[in-house]
């Protein structure tokens, strides 16, 4: 490979994305957004999807995995990263249906899926 081929390898490794901030409500589809522009921009290399959502975190999340971030896995260490954020902040299916029940005024009613829909 010529010195031009080569630095011309090296620029397409290079591609810039828009990475938008964490989404602490809801981190599985801040993930989904991040994968589908990390294909656009035809970026595979866990390392490098790691240095992009690293960039976008604010103290807060950094905290969280700050550990990983001063020594990342040798292996998947934008895996180890995305679940550990999203173990931190998805909240269980569970967790969602209680804070819907919580904020409905049943009295002697029982939940119902169309009350919700109809908005109580």
């Amino acid at each position: 490979m010529s010195e031009e081929e080569s630095a011309a390898a090296a620029s397409i490794a290079r591609v810039s994305i828009k990475v938008p901030p964490f989404w602490r409500a809801n981190p599985e589809i801040w993930f989904r957004q991040m994968e589908s522009q990390f294909v656009l921009a035809g970026i595979t290399a866990e390392i490098t999807k790691f240095h992009h959502v690293v960039s976008s975190l604010q103290p807060e999340e950094l905290g969280i995995v700050g550990d990983i971030i001063l020594n990342p896995p040798a292996v998947k260490p934008y895996a180890a990263l995305r679940d550990r954020l999203s173990s931190q902040y998805d909240e269980s299916v569970e967790q969602r249906l209680r804070g819907l029940i919580s904020g409905m005024q049943l009295g002697d009613r029982k939940p119902f899926v169309r009350d919700e829909e109809q908005g109580g």
